[in-house]
């Protein structure tokens, strides 16, 4: 494909919105063939703030609309269920959605459904410091309550730049204490680094930190030595 078609959006753009009666909406329960059931869950915490996000700002959903394909004489969502279910509750009788063909074929609407949820990016958290803590949760971002997540822009840059060689491991982190030594692998890609915690055994670890058993970036020597010898001795003949 020539490269200016490529960026020809406007010749692609088969979709067209219609503000649609919420009775005629479905959601995503399997019913078109090739197309699986919507597998999305979303906790009670989650929903509210979702729900809260419409009830501020409503005129954000002709932005982000549903998009639902016919079926019959109503339409199935395929993206956009638990938008849906809150408008409903909150009284909204049209919701403005995205129809897509008839004719398009269950692998792109696998494919949309599928892309809708899910996030390709991720935070920089220097600089989402600049941001303004109480609106972001206001807005329904979760963040993580972390000492990080306590300091200003201007403290943590603070705290950052105050890291010397003296002071931190290679590439800038810092030391323990005089009685512990870090022993740094970095990874490229995660399936590397996966597989390292596969092998080891930090799939599922205590957090060093807390009593959560989660994925581990951290391991004891003494720990790393055990596993390492455990597999060896399991791999000889």
């Amino acid at each position: 494909m020539a490269m200016g078609k490529l960026r020809d959006f406007k010749s692609q753009d088969f979709s067209k919105r219609e503000y649609i009666d919420e009775k005629l909406l479905l959601y995503n329960e399997g019913q078109i063939e090739g197309v699986p059931a919507n597998p999305r869950l979303i906790r009670d915490s989650r929903y509210e703030a979702l729900k809260k996000s419409i009830t501020d700002d409503p005129e954000y959903m002709t932005y982000r609309e549903l998009i639902v394909m016919p079926f019959g004489d109503k339409y199935v969502t395929l993206a956009g269920n638990q938008r849906l279910r809150c408008c409903r509750e909150l009284g909204y009788k049209e919701i403005p959605c995205k129809v897509l063909p008839d004719d398009t074929p269950p692998l792109k609407q696998r494919a949309y459904a599928t892309k809708d949820n899910i996030s390709f990016g991720q935070d920089d958290y220097g600089k989402l410091l600049a941001w303004d803590r109480e609106e972001l949760v206001e807005w329904g971002k979760e963040l993580k309550d972390s000492d990080l997540g306590k300091m200003d822009a201007d403290e943590y840059e603070e705290m950052f730049n105050g890291i010397k060689d003296d002071d931190a491991i290679y590439p800038v982190i810092p030391k323990l204490d005089d009685n512990k030594e870090l022993i740094i692998i970095v990874s490229d890609s995660d399936v590397n680094a996966n597989h390292v915690r596969e092998l080891l055994g930090m799939n599922k670890m205590k957090s060093y930190k807390s009593d959560r058993v989660e994925k581990s970036n951290v391991i004891s020597i003494s720990d790393f030595l055990k596993r390492w010898n455990d597999r060896n001795s399991n791999t000889k003949p």
